[in-house]
């Protein structure tokens, strides 16, 4: 009757054994459901007691009893006691000899979501620190990869925020996780499909990301042998095949190593390496290779004590077989985002046969297989705490970059959800892109490492390194060599960003950029400027309205107010749907003041000609149809200036001219600062007419044969008609084209533009 009290450690009450006993297993199969408890308890006994002290030990039996109570005749899939499952789960948290309180709330871990237990009770008796990480790991719910997206979303964005404060409530979810999956075969074939993808696509890739690759690997297999069952079973029958074969030369391999290491009098631990099944069938599937084609089935692990010794080894390896070029990595010097640390590099072996080598210290291999649970016990004795830290940085970065609730993401301009993507997807398409993912290391010209996600671009490294360098962003070089914006980063690359005071981000970057991180700085510069365009047109529309009613209304003050309601009114009429909407109407050059205003006093009063000096008699046209909107008159002579060329889109500026009107600038053109303030109007563009524009761009790049063709077929390929265009090498390097073209507004040259930024060679683009 007092089993499962024993089975703690401790005595308990008679009464309270018999009704454990009678309300848990009941008389049918007893001894067989109390020997497989007794099993999975021995287990974590046998692990915890070889790391933690008596008395810890002692407070893990009491939370055995009581999560037993509190489950009472709670079953499994399985038909198991429902104990087992939490037994097992802190069973695989002792292997990675985790904390006493780690291992207690791994035991009470459901006892807050499936049973009547409430977090008074479980904080009176194991404490308040107990409390937090069950109900942390509670907080997380039941994720289901098939459940609506925004829940989901919700639920990994809650696990975040606990991860934030105490990172073992994942590590208690990722052991929970691991055990459902060695149980998944009692679940209906759909439902094992469900939370095997969920489980390759989420938390296989979190504890990579953890460093816990003793987890990963085993979830990544488990997961994989139930998505495609033909192809695991094919790989593990013709892997089981091809060992002998591998056996006998890594044998080889080390036994010539070790006697190396012996002469030099080095201390290290050599080991054979097997791949587990799903990193095999990536590797096959990545590089298109059949399986016999794969060399690193099998590889070695040298394990030292001090990092000198790392290199020491790496020398001694390559001295003894020659390393194959492009195949060393030093993740010593340049740990990944997970802290994981070793030296990698593959050499010509025994027999010819390619052979790879691990080498690192015991402290990095530990690291290495259970990852931020081997920082744990340094966080709690006050050392590491630093490294510790640093490597959760991740997880800020992943809470920084979700949007906030409500918020979603407009994508600014048109983009974004106007394919209807929730926020919920947006916040998992970060998390798998660029938390979850692998990371590819290139540097910047002074050296500096930059991690980015894996299947970046340059325009990911751009804004990796500054917001501002993203945006300013015109060009790329890699490995000293021009190349195009969409090229894939590797391990290594040197990568420098041709920068530009003119630059701007392109929709088309949207496209090319891996990591939404990214997209989501881009998307963010085009809001910021649909804004202040509102603003800019919110403000003029303001104060063309206000010299309108003043005009019409001269003596009254704020004319403007007394019409406010009236105002709205008009505005319904037109169809907006407010009185905003409709001053930044009146700001674009939609409607004319006057014509809004005349819908409450008509008026025919029109614009004296001496308020415009030695303006010729116009060429009478209606203002709906105007090319260009004149601030208060209709009428009036306007021309296009050709110092700056401006075309839709651009913020101008009229000057009054005596022969020409009123000639239309650019706001930045040079011309406009020396120009008499006095004579400056306020124009707008009209209404979008079906008619082409000419601007002028400067194009400079490095000097080859092809390059004015290639600009020429680029812009051909825009729609975008070339009427004058120049060449000439300057500084006997570069070669400058200087082009007039024919477009329908700023967004069509933005378009060329972007499309003439890919072709290699290019440096610079300028309007002229």
């Amino acid at each position: 009757m007092t089993e499962i009290a024993n089975m703690g450690g401790f005595s308990i009450g008679e009464r309270e054994s018999r009704a454990l006993m009678e309300s848990y297993w009941g008389r049918v199969s007893e001894e067989q459901r109390v020997a497989s408890l007794r099993l999975a308890w021995q287990d974590l006994w046998a692990k915890a007691a070889l790391y933690l002290p008596k008395d810890d030990m002692k407070i893990i039996g009491e939370a055995f009893v009581f999560s037993s109570v509190a489950h009472g005749k709670q079953r499994r899939h399985t038909g198991e006691p429902y104990i087992i499952h939490t037994v097992s789960v802190a069973a695989i948290l002792a292997s990675m000899e985790i904390d006493r309180e780690t291992i207690v709330a791994a035991l009470l871990h459901d006892v807050l979501e499936d049973t009547p237990v409430t977090p008074q009770q479980l904080a009176e008796k194991f404490g308040e620190g107990v409390v937090t990480l069950v109900d942390g790991v509670t907080k997380l719910g039941k994720l289901q990869f098939k459940s609506v997206e925004e829940y989901q979303s919700e639920n990994l964005r809650k696990m975040f925020v606990v991860m934030a404060k105490d990172i073992r409530v994942v590590l208690i979810k990722l052991a929970d996780r691991l055990h459902n999956m060695r149980t998944i075969s009692s679940h209906k074939r759909e439902k094992q499909l469900s939370i095997a993808r969920e489980t390759l696509e989420i938390y296989a890739p979190l504890a990579h990301r953890l460093g816990i690759y003793q987890v990963k690997r085993e979830l990544e297999d488990l997961s994989f042998r139930i998505l495609d069952p033909e192809m695991f079973y094919d790989i593990k029958r013709r892997v089981r095949k091809k060992l002998p074969e591998r056996e006998a030369i890594i044998k080889e391999a080390m036994d010539i190593l070790e006697q190396r290491l012996k002469e030099d009098k080095i201390e290290a631990s050599i080991k054979g390496r097997p791949k587990h099944f799903y990193s095999i069938y990536e590797k096959m599937r990545r590089k298109n290779l059949s399986l016999e084609q794969l060399y690193d089935l099998l590889a070695l692990r040298v394990v030292v004590k001090t990092i000198g010794e790392c290199y020491q080894v790496l020398g001694l390896v390559h001295t003894i077989w020659k390393p194959i070029p492009g195949l060393f990595d030093d993740y010593i010097a340049n740990p990944k985002s997970n802290m994981y640390q070793s030296l990698h590099t593959t050499v010509v072996g025994p027999e010819g046969e390619p052979l790879e080598v691990q080498i690192r210290t015991k402290e990095m291999h530990l690291l290495a297989e259970y990852g931020i649970a081997a920082h744990w016990n340094y966080k709690e004795g006050g050392h590491k705490v630093d490294n510790l830290d640093k490597g959760l940085t991740w997880i800020r970065k992943a809470l920084d970059a979700a949007p906030e609730r409500g918020e979603g993401d407009s994508g600014g301009a048109g983009e974004g959800n106007a394919e209807g993507t929730s926020e919920g997807t947006l916040f998992l398409d970060n998390l798998k892109t660029d938390v979850l993912s692998n990371d590819v290391f290139v540097f910047t010209p002074k050296g500096k490492v930059v991690r980015v996600p894996n299947g970046s671009t340059s325009i990911d490294f751009a804004y990796a390194v500054h917001t501002q360098v993203g945006h300013k962003c015109v060009g790329t070089m890699i490995n000293g060599r021009i190349a195009p914006m969409d090229q894939e980063l590797h391990n290594g690359d040197i990568v420098r960003i041709l920068t530009s005071p003119q630059g701007k981000p392109s929709r088309d970057w949207l496209k090319i950029a891996k990591s939404n991180r990214t997209r989501s700085k881009i998307k963010s510069w085009f809001r910021q400027q649909e804004r202040q365009e509102r603003e800019e047109k919110s403000k003029r529309g303001h104060e063309l309205l206000e010299k309108e009613a003043a005009r019409r209304s001269p003596g009254v003050e704020n004319p403007l107010e007394a019409i406010n309601s009236q105002l709205s009114h008009i505005a319904r009429e037109l169809g907006y749907s407010g009185l905003e909407e409709l001053i930044i109407a009146v700001g674009s050059g939609s409607h004319s003041p006057a014509s809004v205003l005349g819908r409450i006093t008509p008026d025919s009063a029109k614009l004296q000609p001496e308020a415009i000096p030695d303006t010729p008699a116009p060429r009478q046209r209606k203002e709906a149809d105007s090319e260009i909107v004149v601030e208060g008159a209709q009428g009036v002579l306007v021309t296009l200036a050709q110092c700056c060329r401006p075309i839709p889109g651009d913020p101008i500026v009229g000057v009054v001219t005596q022969s020409r009107g009123i000639s239309v600038h650019r706001k930045d053109c040079v011309n406009i600062e020396k120009s008499d303030t006095a004579k400056q109007v306020a124009v707008s563009w009209g209404k979008p007419k079906d008619t082409r524009y000419t601007a002028r761009i400067k194009v400079e790049g490095v000097e080859k044969q092809s390059l004015l063709a290639e600009i020429v077929q680029a812009i051909a390929l825009m729609d975008g008609l070339i009427t004058n265009v120049k060449a000439s090498v300057v500084n006997n390097s570069r070669t400058r084209v200087v082009a007039d073209l024919q477009v329908k507004d700023l967004e069509h040259l933005y378009r060329i533009i972007a499309k003439l930024n890919n072709i290699s060679g290019i440096l610079e683009i300028t309007r002229g």
